[in-house]
């Protein structure tokens, strides 16, 4: 596996946890606010793995 093979599911999984984290923030997922927190960083984190690929790449 190759590091550009990385680009697209760190792409995703990202999309999914601002997703997740919005909809817990907005309460229309009802959940313990820690879980929003929690989404949000692991989104921060994965953005910033997705974007320092990307930009190592020149994608």
């Amino acid at each position: 596996m190759e590091l550009y093979d990385l680009v697209m599911p760190l792409g995703i999984i990202t999309y999914v946890l601002i997703a997740f984290a919005v909809l817990t923030g907005k309460r229309v997922i009802k959940l313990h606010p820690r879980w929003h927190r929690i989404a949000a960083g692991f989104a921060l984190a994965f953005a910033t793995m997705h974007a320092g690929i990307v930009i190592y790449l020149k994608i």
